[in-house]
């Protein structure tokens, strides 16, 4: 006869709209029940138990001013959220009680019917205004950004149509969110791209779980004048920039993923053109040039050795930049990280291997010389 395991409980702190709250939990309890029988907050609903429908969704943040996150509390474990700042439906309104915009709105254009759903949409709307208030958008991409926001929530009743109109209303009555011109484009970015196979407890097949790291330091130093054979060069991926298009995830990833691990680093050993006639220093501004490099990646003391197929192009005389031809594939435990023991804390089936890309935009640093070239730090 199977015994089940026995429940260790503790207390935990929780920060829940704006006041500190202790509860006594078990690790793999859920936020939701959490919210409902020890905090009697019963806004939050729970419908599907599987993180599918959003109606269970709460907004977290690391701390109060940070960048708000949609976290399903149905799948929120108590032993991965300690000391996170939550609002619940519960805290949108004012401390006197006015109903938040989006409240008003979503009553005014008679957004829901059964109003089960409705919490997660509150706050799925809540989450996507302070990201409008960090980043503005044109609003001419204003409801291709409502759907997104709102694709991971189910309404039975409505057909979405009012909730995203409410949403809409509320966001242009505020005019920092979005704006009608083009403001100044924004420099390219360097980024290290990463894909990997994954299949969680509520995918019906296998996925794929894509991403990036946009805080990248590159440095190359031409000894000779744009001479491949002649350069060293640095990169370091930065692990905090982590994005994949849900923060929560993203959370999850720095926190119980890398851990410790600041960057991963890539030292440049050669790099040789597949092609001899042709080099950097000898063809017009943006000829492209396919060239072989060979390196080292690291990670937690541990130095790789890589090979990967690129393309380098002179954009101009002071801008280069460096694309991969085909991922680089690597083992992630090879490099020290713990895959399967992240896999089975998230009830994940995850690849061990992943998949690596690069888009590099480098530019003359004249300060550190004219033989050196390197990434224009990001502002954020």
């Amino acid at each position: 006869m199977t015994q089940t395991p026995k429940r260790t409980e503790r207390e935990y702190t929780l920060h829940v709209n704006g006041i500190p709250r202790t509860v006594v939990a078990a690790g793999e309890d859920l936020l939701v029940d959490v919210l409902h029988e020890q905090l009697d907050l019963t806004g939050t609903k729970l419908s599907c138990g599987i993180g599918s429908c959003g109606a269970c969704k709460v907004v977290a943040q690391k701390a109060p001013g940070s960048p708000k996150m949609a976290m399903l509390a149905c799948y929120a474990r108590m032993d991965s959220i300690e000391g996170l700042h939550f609002t619940t439906v519960e805290g949108l309104a004012g401390p006197d009680g006015e109903l938040h915009p989006l409240q008003r709105e979503f009553l005014e254009c008679y957004s829901f019917q059964c109003g089960f759903s409705t919490p997660g949409f509150l706050m799925a709307a809540d989450v996507l205004m302070d990201q409008l208030a960090r980043g503005p958008i044109p609003v001419a991409q204003l409801d291709n950004r409502i759907r997104q926001a709102i694709s991971g929530n189910v309404c039975r009743c409505t057909g979405y149509v009012k909730y995203a109109e409410a949403i809409k209303k509320t966001i242009l009555a505020d005019p920092r969110l979005t704006w009608e011109t083009p403001g100044p484009a924004e420099p390219q970015r360097s980024v290290v791209s990463f894909r990997v196979r994954k299949q969680s407890s509520n995918d019906l097949e296998e996925k794929a779980l894509v991403g990036f790291l946009d805080e990248v330091e590159a440095t190359i130093r031409f000894e000779e004048w744009l001479r491949l054979d002649t350069c060293t060069a640095q990169v370091s991926a930065r692990t905090r920039s982590v994005r994949t298009g849900e923060p929560v995830r993203d959370f999850n990833l720095g926190k119980f993923f890398f851990k410790t691990v600041e960057s991963v680093d890539f030292t440049l050993d050669s790099v040789d053109t597949l092609d001899g006639r042709y080099q950097l220093d000898a063809v017009p501004f943006g000829t492209a040039i396919p060239v072989n490099i060979r390196g080292r990646v690291g990670a937690l003391g541990i130095r790789l050795p890589v090979t990967a197929d690129a393309v380098v192009t002179v954009l101009e005389g002071t801008s280069l930049r460096i694309v991969s031809r085909a991922p680089v594939t690597l083992d992630m435990r090879d490099l020290g990280f713990a895959v399967d023991s992240f896999a089975r804390e998230f009830f994940l089936r995850l690849a061990r291997t992943v998949e690596i890309t690069f888009d590099l935009v480098l530019e003359k640093n004249e300060p550190r010389g004219p033989k050196v070239w390197a990434t224009v730090p990001r502002t954020r």
